[in-house]
């Protein structure tokens, strides 16, 4: 029995602290794959059209195509918006998510608007 709460407890401390841990947008490519919060000034936002549907980019670093590291966001998402998304523009924001990589440039994903912590 205190094996296994001794497992529980190493398991529960391990997501609570990777879930803490936050990371400037540079250091983004040394975690990929780890779910992290990113905090940093959000440079960009970078609108694409494509047919009748909006994919954003939010470029932390650097504006498009110079960004160190980029927030996602499809039509869908986009479309649920409970701002206007240009207002991010400027802002030290953090973003909570799962870092992976789009071409050689780390991104997350927004599945929802409760990752950005404005």
């Amino acid at each position: 029995m205190k094996t296994i709460l001794t497992f529980v407890s190493i398991v529960y401390f391990s997501a609570v602290f990777s879930q803490a841990q936050t990371i400037a947008p540079e250091d983004a490519a040394k975690h990929i794959n780890d779910s992290i919060t990113v905090c940093g000034v959000v440079k960009e936002v970078h609108f694409i059209k494509k047919n009748d549907t909006y994919t954003v980019y939010l470029e932390f670093g650097d504006k498009n195509p110079n960004e160190v590291f980029s927030v996602y966001i499809s039509d869908d998402i986009r479309k649920k918006s409970p701002y206007d998304l240009h207002t991010l523009d400027g802002k030290n924001i953090c973003i909570l998510g799962k870092i992976k990589m789009r071409g050689k440039k780390p991104q997350i994903i927004l599945y929802k608007y409760s990752q950005i912590q404005k």
